[in-house]
């Protein structure tokens, strides 16, 4: 009888497989040719490239008393151009895009302010990260830092290294936090004793063949993000619509119609663009908290209308 229960929880799960891209960082190299896919180094962009600057509470790295744990404390208020985390040459990752999801061509930058290090469950955090596309006729090259740029002390003042990417694609399957927000999950869970629905659910993931032993270093184009606190469809549509997040506070706003409702739209709306882990290279590690992930959402109708302004970034982390 189990059997037959994870049986049909597999199946159920089977009808919510994505294609992921995922991406794998070589050696860092020092000069790589203008368009090539990598993290770190300089970006290239047009001539006239406004370096985009975020606005708001600089953090402070401390270190805890445990091994390996480091905290944050609100050190004051800072303007500050982004960092620069990546490019990705479209016409490279798109041939692993079985979905036609991506441009075809071009170059897709992220940038992210990595001295407030945003989460992305307020309003004020819009602008704290942001994307480029440039289509494959711009003409580009190296686009120096800006001089007022400032490393976060817990780089240990070191930029991020220049890192080539290769890809691969992936069947991508949902966590179990973004399928208990499907109508699927309400009906499949009746039938499981609640104590055990965790553990069935793991076994029907590996019969699918998903594999989570590295999900905390995974970086990846689509798919299903690695959730590691809760799923961020709906935080990316309430907060997007001006509600905070970082408490119930946002939410007591909303009626039960209004929940079911904005669910509803996030769902359909909203999906993974980018996903970024820990780099680590040649002595070097940038984690986003506590071996965390930087999440780049977009709506599917700005994605396919190659509009990047929209973006909403979420972080999170153990």
């Amino acid at each position: 009888m189990n059997g037959e229960r994870i049986g049909k929880l597999t199946e159920a799960l089977r009808g919510f497989l994505r294609n992921e891209i995922r991406i794998e960082c070589g050696a860092p190299v020092s000069d790589l040719p203008v368009g090539t896919s990598k993290f770190g180094g300089l970006p290239d962009c047009p001539e006239d490239f406004v370096w985009p600057e975020y606005e708001g509470e600089e953090l402070e790295a401390e270190k805890e008393e445990e091994e390996y744990t480091v905290s944050f404390r609100r050190k004051g208020h800072i303007r500050a151009p982004h960092a620069f985390l990546g490019q990705i040459d479209c016409r490279e990752a798109s041939r692993f895009d079985s979905e036609g999801l991506l441009p075809r061509d071009g170059l897709l930058s992220f940038f992210y302010e990595l001295n407030t290090m945003r989460w992305g469950f307020d309003p004020a955090d819009r602008g704290c990260a942001r994307v480029y596309w440039f289509p494959s006729e711009t003409k580009l090259r190296p686009t120096p830092v800006p001089k007022d740029a400032v490393l976060p002390d817990f780089m240990g003042g070191k930029p991020i290294p220049g890192m080539p990417l290769s890809f691969s694609a992936h069947s991508s399957c949902m966590s179990y936090d973004d399928f208990c927000e499907t109508e699927e999950e309400r009906e499949i869970l009746r039938l499981f004793p609640g104590a055990r629905f965790w553990e069935d659910f793991d076994a029907a993931v590996k019969r699918i063949g998903w594999d989570e032993d590295d999900w905390g270093d995974r970086h990846k184009l689509l798919g299903w993000p690695d959730v590691i606190q809760e799923a961020m469809q709906f935080d990316c549509e309430a907060v997007t619509s001006g509600i905070y997040m970082g408490d119930g506070s946002g939410m007591d706003r909303l009626t039960r119609d209004e929940k079911i409702a904005m669910g509803k739209k996030a769902r359909a709306e909203w999906i993974l663009l980018f996903q970024m882990g820990t780099i680590r290279a040649d002595g070097f590690e940038l984690m986003w908290g506590d071996c965390g992930h930087l999440y780049f959402w977009i709506r599917r109708e700005d994605l396919k209308n190659r509009d990047f302004s929209r973006i909403w970034l979420m972080m999170q982390c153990g």
